[in-house]
């Protein structure tokens, strides 16, 4: 199987917001499906760039959504109450944004890159939990299908 990078600190993660448990198969699709949506935000973000002709994607590039925005809040709140280093997400941060090639950030994306990243992981898992009420222990199917719904809303 291949390695998860960070696949403890996820594990805590979705533990601790969603009480969720993910086994390390579905830790590597909610890592895909977070990845993927990284790279959406990023790709308009860099059009958004280019429009007021910078080559450099700022955070109010990006299409931060109502949702994403009370999303990103939740987790600064929730993580400075616990103050758990376990949910210092450095390894996946560097990892997914390692994923997006060719792309120049300004400082105001790196200073809320682990919020930002939280926040979509944890938006992924919310909506696991809308598509599969009550799971503890999501399926393939289910992560599959909010990836579907995320698709089309963020």
């Amino acid at each position: 199987m291949t390695r998860i990078v960070g696949y403890s600190r996820l594990e805590s993660l979705y533990r601790t917001f969603l009480s969720m448990d993910l086994d390390k198969s579905k830790a590597e699709l909610v890592i895909d499906v977070s990845s993927k949506k990284l790279e959406d935000l990023f790709r308009v973000g860099l059009e958004r760039a280019y429009i007021r002709g910078s080559d450099v994607v700022e955070y109010y590039d990006l299409p931060i959504t109502r949702g994403l925005q009370e999303t990103i809040e939740w987790y600064r709140r929730e993580r400075e109450r616990l103050n758990d280093p376990r949910l210092d997400l450095g390894p996946i941060v560097d990892y997914l944004a390692g994923r997006v090639k060719g792309l120049v950030i300004g400082e105001t994306i790196r200073d809320n890159l682990q919020d930002l990243t939280a926040a979509v992981l944890l938006l992924v898992g919310r909506v696991i939990k809308l598509v599969d009420p009550g799971t503890r222990k999501p399926s393939k199917e289910a992560i599959e299908r909010a990836a579907r719904i995320l698709d089309l809303t963020l």
